[in-house]
Parts: structure tokens; C-alpha cells; sequence
């Protein structure tokens, strides 16, 4: 028998295997060396790279840190950038693509806390506090709150089961560095958390994120402090026989990245870096959308925690005008993706038939009344009510337009609604 792959040209197959951000990312030092190491998986370059970034942050924790402003003003900034990895389920290779940056970070630093199961906010704070290994036991008085949440699907880890309750919120209040943060718990009373730095590698598919974290997670700042890394929508990459890369190899990387555990200390700017992020920071215009603005509000400091880490894989232990323009290219070549699904992701659950119609309608254009009724049905939990009630929302706010006969209209974007 035969096997076709649809006539698909090399050209129109090359393109399914091209990741926008390719160009921005680096080539060498330990960022460089994972990407080739891990370049024959299908997971996409954005994918591997952003979860290296993490687990080096992660490893790197507080003990290197940047200044924004007087001191005591601001908090400390860590290069550690939460992540959230968005593909459509069974694609993308989201969980082995965790899992590999978590074994290379585990194996070189035994020490990191990881935070893997279902837990609670007041078992999360006693794990933070508590010693992570014999050696810890000698020293007197709290720990550093330091640590990596691995949660390969992230709308089950942060979701709205009972025992859930807070644990968006006070991931969200230890996101900004405390010298000391206390909390009251049942069981044991008053904990403190010294030092907090914590490390979020997570993933999810786009509608179980939107249905299974609670609301305040969209609403409440938690989603706006991810960088959210979803897979380009043409990105596809089959190999039906992965050979499994030599054993040495890994050793070296696990090596080379057990090499940044002698870093410590402030990282200083420099003027040209200082004059690109003042630039950068007083361009920002608000768009009217709260939580789009919310999200692009924090990519300042998105920026920042990347380019810290592009100049300690370069071995530069300052803040560089070149890392800082590579960091704002690398967010930036996310953007076609990032803004429309910060829309969906903020738009509340009882709402989820409008983005379906306006992602329908971007994708095949104009849609006559029957057709775009026969591609949403299944999502009509209230009925067929429903359905023009979306329609009536979406023509009122000036996002679709409509022409022809009562019966028989044809559905379209306007500009207003078809911008990304």
C-alpha cells in the first residue's frame, strides 16, 4: 500500500516546520545548546526555548536579581518568567517538552523545590518554608520561598476544585518579591516566607484554560503575570522515528547548566539599556481593553526577565541594550497570537459563543445565517435563543455586520472586530 502525504509540495511542507520566532533566538551559550539538542522533537522552537528559559530562571532564583528605580521603591526583579504553554490537545507535545527542561534543572540542581501535584494554598506555603533536603536541616530560622510549579496541564493545578480556594490568589500576591511574607494557616499558625522567588512552567489547551480556572484568575492580574507561548496555528512537525540523542550529550548540557549556580548579585544597566527601557516604558498606550492592557502592562518586566537571561547565557552579567532589543523581538514575534486569545481567555464562560462566532468568521470569512448556525449548535447549551442573542451582542458592539433578508443574512467582520 501506497502512503500519500496529500501532494504537499517540500516548499508548502518547509512552511508547516517554520516558527516565526526562529530568527530572535540564540545560538549559543546554554539557551543555544538546549535548542540544538533538542532540535530533532517536534515540539516547536517557542516551546523549547521558553521552558528553557524558565527552568533556568528557576535555577538562577533570587540570587540574582535587577533594580528598577530607587531601592526599596520597586521590588527586586529575578529573571524568573512564569510560562504557560497553548497548543490544541494531543498536539504541540506540551507535557514532554516540561518534562525535559524539569529533568535537565532537577539533575543539575538537586535542591530546587518542585511543586508537581494538586495542593492547597496552605500546603503550598508549608512546603515553601520547610527544608527541601537533609542538608537544609542544620540551618536556623525560615528558608528562602524558592521553587518551580510544574504543571503540565495548569487549569487542573490552579482549577475550581473546593480545595482550590485562594490558590490563584495567593500565587498571585507572592509573584512580587517580599523579604518577608507571612501567612496564618490551620494547622500550624504563623509562617513566614523569607525571600520569595517563585518559577511557574505550565500548560494547557486554550478552552481548558478559559473553562477550568477560576475567574478571578483572568480578572484578578494571575494570567497577565504569564507569558503565554502559544504554538503557531500552522506549525506541524512529524517524525515517526525520533532517535534518541547520546547520552553524552545530555550530560554536557545538564553540565553546563549547573555552571550558573555560582552567580550572585545585582545586575547593573547599562546607558544604552537604560535609555532603550525608559523609551520603551513611556511608549505604552492603553487600548480600552482592561485585561489586554493588564497583560501588556507586565510585558516591560517580561522583557526585562528575558534579557537578564540572554545576558547570563552569554556570560555578561549586565543588562545589555542587545538583550533587551533580542527579549523585545522574541515577545513581539508572539504577539499574533497573544492578543486574540487574551481576548478569549478574558471573556467570561457565560461568553464563549462570541469568540467562537468571531474566530469563525476570521478564519472563513463571511458566513450566511444557516452556515455559521450549523458550525456553533454543539455550543447552544441555552438553546437556539442563544445563538441570536450572541448575533445581537456582536452587531450592537460594532464587531459584525450583517446584510441581505431576514432570514438569509450574511455575517461578516467589520474592521473593528477583525483586528488582532
Amino acid at each position: 500500500m501506497e502512503l500519500r502525504n496529500g501532494g504537499n509540495s517540500k516548499e508548502e511542507q518547509d512552511k508547516t516546520l517554520f516558527d516565526p520566532i526562529c530568527p530572535h533566538l540564540p545560538t549559543s551559550g546554554w539557551l543555544g545548546n538546549y535548542l540544538k539538542f533538542s532540535d530533532g522533537l517536534e515540539a516547536c522552537p517557542r516551546f523549547r526555548f521558553f521552558s528553557a528559559c524558565c527552568v533556568m530562571g528557576a535555577a538562577i532564583n533570587n540570587k540574582v536579581w535587577l533594580q528598577r528605580g530607587d531601592e526599596g521603591l520597586l521590588p527586586k526583579l529575578f529573571p524568573n518568567p512564569w510560562i504557560v504553554l497553548l497548543a490544541p490537545p494531543g498536539r504541540g507535545h506540551k507535557t514532554s517538552t516540561i518534562n525535559m527542561a524539569v529533568n535537565c534543572l532537577t539533575q543539575a540542581y538537586e535542591e530546587v523545590r518542585i511543586l508537581a501535584d494538586k495542593i492547597t494554598p496552605e500546603a503550598i506555603v508549608n512546603a515553601l518554608s520547610i527544608p527541601q533536603h537533609p542538608k537544609e536541616m542544620i540551618r536556623i530560622g525560615p528558608r528562602d520561598a524558592t521553587g518551580l510549579i510544574k504543571a503540565p496541564e495548569l487549569s487542573v493545578f490552579f482549577g475550581r476544585q473546593q480545595y482550590n480556594i485562594g490558590l490563584v490568589s495567593l500565587i498571585t500576591d507572592i509573584y512580587d518579591y517580599r523579604e518577608t511574607w507571612q501567612s496564618e494557616t490551620v494547622g500550624r499558625g504563623k509562617i513566614t516566607l523569607k525571600n520569595n522567588c517563585i518559577s511557574i512552567l505550565g500548560g494547557s489547551t486554550p478552552n481548558w484554560l478559559q473553562q477550568m480556572l477560576p475567574q478571578d484568575a483572568f480578572t484578578g492580574g494571575f494570567m497577565s503575570r504569564f507569558i503565554i507561548v502559544e504554538m503557531p496555528p500552522n506549525y506541524y512537525k512529524r517524525v515517526p522515528h525520533p532517535k534518541k540523542p547520546k547520552e553524552s550529550l545530555w550530560k554536557d548540557l545538564v553540565k553546563k547548566f549547573a555552571e550558573f549556580r555560582s552567580l550572585k548579585g545585582k545586575i547593573e544597566w547599562t546607558p544604552k539599556s537604560r535609555e532603550m527601557y525608559d523609551e520603551y516604558y513611556r511608549s505604552f498606550t492603553p487600548t480600552g481593553d482592561p485585561q489586554l492592557d493588564a497583560y501588556k502592562e507586565r510585558e516591560t518586566e517580561q522583557i526585562l526577565k528575558i534579557a537578564m537571561l540572554l545576558d547570563i547565557n552569554r556570560g555578561v552579567f549586565e543588562l545589555t541594550g542587545e538583550s533587551l532589543f533580542e527579549a523585545k523581538n522574541l515577545l513581539r514575534s508572539l504577539e499574533d497570537e497573544v492578543s486574540p486569545r487574551i481576548e478569549r481567555l478574558t471573556t467570561h464562560p457565560r461568553m464563549h459563543l462570541t469568540q467562537e462566532v468571531q474566530d469563525l468568521l476570521r478564519m472563513y470569512g463571511p458566513l450566511g445565517e444557516n452556515d455559521l448556525l450549523r458550525k456553533v449548535y454543539r455550543f447552544l447549551s441555552l438553546g437556539e435563543g442563544q445563538f441570536f442573542e450572541t448575533l445581537s451582542i456582536l452587531k450592537k458592539t460594532g464587531i459584525i455586520t450583517y446584510k441581505g433578508k431576514p432570514g438569509s443574512y450574511i455575517y461578516e467582520l467589520t474592521k473593528k472586530g477583525g483586528l488582532k
